[in-house]
């Protein structure tokens, strides 16, 4: 909208129409005070009717879009100003403590919401300004819910604590093997034996099955070696007995397979029935994870008061040429390297995934090939020289089983110390509820 600029020919018109503008903002100012008034002072802060009555009417949209019987209303509005001074008492901590929530953060949470949504972060802003809301609002509201989380971190986080013990009772728990239960897809090989065997007959089929295995392990076909050798039913198609949860998999099998990573088969199982070969060939879940991982060795050389930058990149440039010239790069780590974690290891940094290393350093690796040897490389560490020895897709789901497993515990008794927590700022703080006379 523009706005023109009138001049006005008399002064006094001006004066008077000033008077009257002046006028009307007192009585509107007047009015406004009537409509709004502080319902409770809460240490250094207050709260407002209006924000009370502006959640009250958010809560009672919401239950009703949901056909949730609502409660009494003076039931209600207690519950939400509770609410709203707990929200104060700790928006007033956060203050203290200088807690603030850029607005780069504040952008990647709005993000991480529109994107749960299938919008584009403009997409979201115009499908709230659509239902008539005021995304400057939502905004507000996202930040305030941040510093909070925040706080309550803060406050709580440190009182919780998890033992080693309580996670394995947890994983090992009839609540925890269905939430973090894992499916497998699982093939067998049977090499029967009759029911009366003797010993030889029983020798005779462990050394069929072991003499498989070892067909197995130099790559032959689990499948095809399961529809010719196998006894079990489901030989024909290539010894897969489908997806199954570990409790639903024969004892003898479950406790085996568990252990075993994709793609392994096991020893020998020795059943009422004969030997049995199990493969694990699938295996899916939400603590099922598989990382990238690389295996290299570096050596690292970093500048100082008695070394210059020049004189360190010419260091590394002379390792470089004796590298190539065919010098054993244990030898050269252990005598050059500065990295005091990998000096000894003759430069080995261990199986790491990707995010690991530093930006620059990561890059280079991730473009060598195994068994080369980079270029010197800056990093921010330093001048490195890389080899990369060996790559693999690792199955980390015990890693991951165990994660998830913390986090459902940790929520559990966040939630349980925050209560506690926040039922204490509660009874320190100094609130003064205003009550209508």
């Amino acid at each position: 909208m523009k706005y023109k600029l009138i001049k006005f020919q008399k002064i006094y018109q001006g004066c008077a129409l000033f008077l009257t503008v002046l006028l009307f903002s007192v009585q509107a100012h007047a009015k406004i005070e009537l409509l709004d008034r502080v319902i409770a002072v809460v240490d250094s802060g207050v709260v407002m009717e209006s924000e009370l009555n502006k959640r009250v009417k958010e809560i009672v949209d919401r239950l009703r879009q949901t056909d949730t019987e609502l409660p009494p209303l003076s039931v209600l509005e207690e519950q939400v100003l509770e609410r709203l001074i707990t929200e104060e008492i700790q928006m007033q901590i956060a203050e203290r403590a200088g807690i603030k929530i850029s607005d780069t953060e504040l952008n990647k949470t709005l993000l991480g919401i529109a994107s749960q949504n299938s919008l584009s972060l403009e997409e979201f802003r115009t499908d709230i300004e659509g239902q008539g809301a005021s995304y400057r609002d939502f905004r507000d509201t996202v930040r305030k819910e941040m510093i909070i989380q925040r706080v309550q971190r803060g406050k709580v986080g440190g009182r919780v604590e998890i033992s080693e013990q309580e996670l394995e009772n947890f994983i090992n728990s009839e609540e925890g093997r269905t939430k973090l239960a894992e499916e497998y897809n699982v093939q067998q090989i049977l090499i029967s034996i009759p029911s009366k065997a003797n010993e030889d007959q029983v020798g005779k089929a462990k050394n069929q099955a072991l003499d498989i295995l070892l067909r197995i392990r130099a790559g032959e076909d689990f499948s095809k070696l399961a529809t010719t050798y196998s006894s079990g039913q489901n030989a024909l198609e290539g010894g897969y007995l489908g997806w199954r949860k570990e409790t639903e998999l024969p004892s003898l099998f479950a406790n085996e397979v568990s252990n075993l990573k994709v793609g392994q088969t096991s020893e020998p199982l020795r059943s009422g029935a004969g030997f049995h070969l199990i493969h694990l060939a699938e295996k899916r879940g939400n603590t099922v994870k598989f990382e990238d991982q690389t295996l290299a060795r570096h050596i690292l050389v970093q500048s100082s008061e008695i070394r210059t930058e020049t004189q360190t990149k010419l260091l590394i440039e002379d390792i470089a040429g004796r590298l190539k010239a065919g010098e054993d790069f244990k030898q050269l780590a252990r005598q050059f390297s500065e990295d005091p974690g990998s000096k000894m290891d003759g430069g080995e940094l261990g199986w790491n995934k990707e995010g690991d290393y530093d930006a620059a350093f990561e890059e280079v690796l991730n473009k060598t090939a195994i068994g080369e040897i980079s270029e010197p490389l800056k990093s921010s560490f330093g001048w490195h020289i890389i080899e990369v020895l060996d790559r693999r897709n690792e199955d980390v789901s015990s890693e991951e089983q165990k994660n998830r497993a913390y986090q459902i515990i940790y929520k559990r008794k966040f939630e349980q110390e925050l209560q506690s927590t926040l039922v204490e700022l509660r009874a320190e703080a100094y609130v003064d509820i205003k009550l209508e006379s």
